[in-house]
């Protein structure tokens, strides 16, 4: 299965300010999200991102209906309808096979993303860079040892000054 990690990024890296916010990121980030989730029919989030994303005002999980959604977390979790629990990102990706997935989405948080990347599971990364730095605040994966040799697929410029940029993982 082809595992695509998507994230809306500052221009060093953040995704989230030290408190969770991503106001510095625009609405657009979210518009590609959902176009990319809706090709691909699933992604997975860790449950720091789940929580997060259930708390935003406004009904945002709507854009996803009819989009297989996987939290993965080690914790039991009570999660809303249309949402399932894996317990590992190699749960989820069986799950997800089960189902009949030729592809998935990765999109967060940090910790997610480095175990996926630690295990050698990402196939390929797009990194929506957004016209913003913070001096502090969530990286894209958190500290841990793994090294992904990315090459550059595609760089198109989107709406609100934000670059995307996609790379194919050299394994």
């Amino acid at each position: 299965m082809k595992v695509i990690l998507t994230m809306a990024v500052s221009a060093n890296g953040i995704i989230a300010s030290t408190t969770g916010s991503e106001d510095f990121l625009s609405h657009t980030n979210w518009l590609q999200f959902v176009k990319l989730a809706k090709r691909v029919g699933c992604f997975m989030w860790g449950r720091k991102t789940y929580e997060a994303v259930i708390k935003w005002e406004g009904d945002y999980l709507k854009d996803l209906e009819g989009v297989k959604k996987v939290i993965i977390s080690q914790s039991n979790l009570d999660l809303k309808e249309g949402f399932v629990l894996a317990n590992s990102p190699e749960d989820a990706l069986k799950m997800l096979e089960v189902d009949g997935f030729k592809e998935a989405i990765i999109t967060g948080g940090s910790t997610v993303n480095s175990a996926f990347a630690e295990k050698g599971l990402i196939d390929e990364v797009i990194l929506d860079v957004n016209p913003s730095i913070l001096g502090e605040g969530i990286p894209v994966f958190s500290p841990t040892d793994f090294e992904l040799s990315l090459e550059l697929i595609e760089a198109e410029k989107i709406n609100d000054g934000i670059v995307e940029l996609h790379y194919r993982v050299q394994k």
